[in-house]
């Protein structure tokens, strides 16, 4: 899925906005975004997913429209993107599998499923045998992994990954890059951060300043 912005626009409060933007996203392309705390990264990955409507100009998936389908078509469409959250967005009462397989499930796969594609999705982040486990038990890095497989599960043509190794040693986050980069391999991939980091080398550098492209 190609995805394209145009002149658009997002108002969060009287004291931040983002836009007008104009940018191009091809389909299997890796792209990392760069801006300080406020700059509207996080922002960013939310209108790409059309989690947030822009108040101005226009994002395409392909060439539609999101915000001409209805509701339930959107939904349907938003299956094509995985999200890593920056802070690790775990129930701490399931099991690294059921935190895995709940998307599937809300999505209504069947139970047998649902639970043989999260057993694949923790197998390529190389969490196999953490997949009884609670969140609490796990470490920094596993809980990124999780995220990942999460991320991944649905098998999804387009990751994208907030802040995926903040509060990372830097051991930690070449381990988690490598994950992160190998589970993007034939799906496009848009990270975004506050800083360039040589565990992580994307193909592409978009930089954003106070809401806009400088």
């Amino acid at each position: 899925m190609k995805l394209a912005l145009q002149q658009l626009r997002f108002t969060r409060s009287p004291r931040f906005s983002l836009g007008p933007l104009d940018l191009h996203f091809a389909s299997g392309e890796h792209v990392l975004v760069l801006g300080n705390s406020g700059s509207g990264k996080s922002t960013l990955l939310k209108l790409l997913a059309g989690l947030l409507r822009p108040d101005q100009g226009s994002l395409r998936w392909d060439e539609e429209d999101p915000w001409a389908l209805s509701a339930e078509q959107r939904r349907d469409r938003q299956a094509a993107f995985g999200m890593v959250f920056q802070s690790d967005a775990l129930f701490d009462s399931d099991t690294v599998l059921q935190n895995v397989q709940l998307p599937l499930l809300k999505r209504g796969v069947p139970k047998g499923e649902a639970h043989a594609r999260a057993e694949e999705a923790l197998a390529q982040v190389g969490l196999t045998p953490a997949a009884s486990q609670l969140p609490e038990q796990l470490s920094g890095g596993m809980k990124k992994r999780v995220g990942i497989a999460r991320a991944i599960v649905a098998r999804p043509q387009i990751l994208l990954a907030d802040d995926p190794l903040a509060g990372l040693d830097p051991h930690t986050a070449r381990k988690v890059s490598e994950v992160l980069q190998a589970a993007a391999a034939g799906r496009t991939l848009i990270v975004a951060m506050p800083d360039p980091v040589p565990e992580l080398r994307l193909a592409r550098v978009v930089r954003l300043e106070k809401g806009l492209i400088p």
